[in-house]
């Protein structure tokens, strides 16, 4: 058998991460003597170490290596775990690749002696009637990172109904202040057909902008589509809107095309 120190000298943990393994139990000692309290590992236990260090290095949680050492004979559940983790860091690496270009391109901004938020006066804000349609719509109280589920639900509700969309879906923002964890969203789809479970969707006069792009620049809209209206006097008259000209499924980030609605009087 090997003594801590032997066994954390071969597996390169630290003393105090191994007895941190045995608190939680991910990798309990073999045998502890009950009078000293020393800790005593069996030669095997070294590639269980090492298999932990290794999905550390995937960015697995401790909980999740707990879960997957307790159904290690499962190689279905564990190819699964390590296709969702490869999946999470594709994803991960796709927007640290997309946050890196934009701050290459303020660096550059800032070279060349000028200001990174003159994007802002680059949003074009215009002035439209808004035409009626009726909408199927559904209220919901939902976490943001569920939104496409969301939307989904509905335009299985439209094809299983036999529904004609008329114009692309959109989503009514009703909340107060932003709550991504809690948000009241009422997202739509114009239909042709009125229904019992139809209503008139008739915003009229809207400040709108147009966002070709990343998610993550809705925010800017927002604050330019507030100072705009501010600056020509006119006041908000319903809840902010947006219009989705392309499906955010099959459309890459940069090619996003969203329009930001603002009813206004």
């Amino acid at each position: 058998m090997l003594s801590i120190g032997e066994f954390s000298k071969i597996s390169h943990l630290t003393l105090k991460t191994l007895r941190y393994y045995d608190e939680i139990g991910l990798l309990k000692p073999a045998f502890t003597d009950a009078k000293t309290g020393y800790r005593y590992y069996n030669t095997p236990q070294v590639e269980t170490a090492l298999l932990i260090s290794r999905l550390k290095t995937y960015l697995f949680s401790l909980e999740e290596i707990k879960v997957i050492l307790m159904n290690w004979h499962d190689v279905d559940f564990f190819q699964t775990k390590m296709k969702t983790k490869q999946e999470n860091l594709t994803q991960q690496i796709t927007y640290y690749s997309s946050l890196l270009k934009k701050l290459e391109l303020d660096i550059q901004l800032l070279e060349e002696e000028r200001s990174i938020m003159d994007y802002l006066d680059q949003i074009d804000i215009k002035l439209v009637d808004h035409l009626p349609f009726n909408i199927l719509s559904q209220r919901k109280q939902i976490n943001i990172s569920n939104f496409l589920r969301h939307f989904n639900e509905l335009f299985s509700k439209v094809v299983f109904e036999k529904l004609t969309p008329v114009a692309k879906p959109l989503a009514i923002f009703h909340s107060t202040s932003y709550v991504p964890e809690n948000y009241d969203v009422e997202i739509a789809i114009p239909i042709v057909e009125a229904t019992n479970e139809t209503i008139v969707f008739n915003p009229g006069l809207c400040a709108r902008a147009t966002l070709i792009g990343s998610y993550d620049e809705l925010p800017s809209i927002h604050a330019k589509l507030h100072a705009w209206i501010e600056e020509n006097h006119y006041k908000l008259n319903g809840a902010p809107f947006e219009v989705y000209q392309t499906d955010p499924h099959t459309t890459l980030e940069e090619h996003n095309i969203i329009e930001i609605y603002f009813p206004i009087k």
